[in-house]
């Protein structure tokens, strides 16, 4: 990582922090977890850059209420729970963390139980299982796959769909929105489900799966994996001469370089944020980040940014505004709901919700030749 200064720590978790300010500066320490190594490291990278991203510009300001924010990060490299336990106990105990940005639905479920205890305020921008809501202290700013799955599952039956096959990661990511989800509404609306193919994370080859769905002859293709795992099986399906629509749970210039050109006639439906949107928060996080990091801005860097630079910064204001302490999570929770709307660079506001869940504008985007083509708005 190519962020000036980082610490690197060896707890029996690899963890990197940025460096401790001067005797006498008050700081906000933020954790996080992410996989800033193996095969989902892509995801470790853009979401640490959106935060760091949003932790400079803030610092370079002076900080908030004189407090300047400071980074700790937990590599927990390929969804390891163990690691991501390990890793919140030393931010809490050590660290003193008010506040941590989860990803992944295992690790999040994993570490939730210990911040809740602790009263640590915990943002999710990555994860979209549904079985992220209604659990104190977690609040999720990426739309989950019950909001966004219904649209898409409607786009597909509009365009002539009615046999549909399944392939997902065997965990509660997967399974729970498929069996709650894509399976009842499926067959409600009269379509039929050829195959259900669950899977283990970090597969290249899905061969075997695929050739099972295929047996199936399917209008249309659902699949619910999680990061290289999405692309892999996308190129897995044309190779087999399944050409059929496939519906992933993202799309992003990693799983694009993997996939080149069979990503044609890929399906994702997603938050819509727009890099190129004139809106002047958008601007300013785009012109940040892409000139620092020297790549594109996504909605998971965009998700991050917002968490740090409109909720967390938002949050330590109201607080001590009220006369509180702002490296108290529990009243850090509570400040939320003196105005649950924050700003986003998604554009406008967003309404976190008592669930723990959000909502945000979303869109259903179609790969063409490439690059990721709004098909409705």
């Amino acid at each position: 990582m190519k962020q000036a200064k980082f610490l690197l720590v060896v707890v029996a978790i690899l963890a990197w922090a940025l460096p401790a300010y001067p005797a006498g500066e008050k700081t906000f320490p933020i954790g996080a977890f992410w996989p800033m190594t193996g095969p989902q490291a892509y995801y470790g990278r853009v979401m640490s850059r959106g935060a760091l991203t949003a932790i400079d510009q803030i610092n370079a300001a002076g900080g908030v209420e004189g407090y300047k924010m400071n980074l700790v990060i937990t590599d927990f490299k390929n969804i390891d729970v163990n690691l991501t336990v390990t890793g919140v106990r030393k931010m809490i105990s050590v660290d003193k963390i008010p506040v941590v940005l989860t990803s992944f639905t295992v690790t999040t479920l994993g570490s939730q139980p210990i911040c809740e205890k602790a009263k640590v305020l915990m943002i999710n921008g990555g994860a979209w299982s549904p079985k992220l809501v209604n659990l104190p202290y977690l609040h999720t700013i990426r739309l989950s796959q019950q909001q966004m799955l219904p649209g898409m599952l409607k786009y597909l039956w509009d365009s002539g769909a009615r046999r549909l096959g399944l392939m997902y990661l065997s965990d509660p990511s997967g399974e729970l929105p498929m069996k709650n989800t894509v399976i009842p509404l499926w067959t409600k609306w009269g379509g039929t489900i050829v195959a259900e193919e669950p899977h283990q994370p970090g597969l290249t080859d899905f061969s075997a799966y695929l050739t099972r769905i295929r047996a199936g002859k399917p209008d249309a293709i659902i699949n619910l994996s999680t990061g290289q795992d999405i692309a892999y099986a996308v190129k897995g399906a044309r190779e087999v001469g399944l050409t059929c629509p496939i519906s992933v749970a993202e799309w992003t210039n990693d799983l694009q370089t993997i996939a080149g050109e069979t990503s044609e006639n890929v399906f994702t439906c997603v938050e819509h944020y727009d890099r190129t949107s004139s809106y002047p928060l958008t601007q300013a996080f785009v012109k940040d980040f892409e000139t620092k990091w020297k790549e594109p801005t996504d909605f998971y860097s965009a998700n991050y940014y917002d968490a740090v630079k409109h909720i967390f910064a938002e949050l330590i204001k109201r607080v001590v505004k009220k006369g509180g302490n702002p490296l108290n999570g529990g009243e850090l929770e509570q400040a939320i709901w003196l105005d649950p709307k924050f700003d986003t660079v998604y554009g406008g506001k967003m309404t976190l919700k008592q669930d723990g869940s959000v909502d945000k504008p979303m869109v259903i985007f179609k790969v063409v030749k490439g690059k990721l083509t709004s098909v409705n708005k």
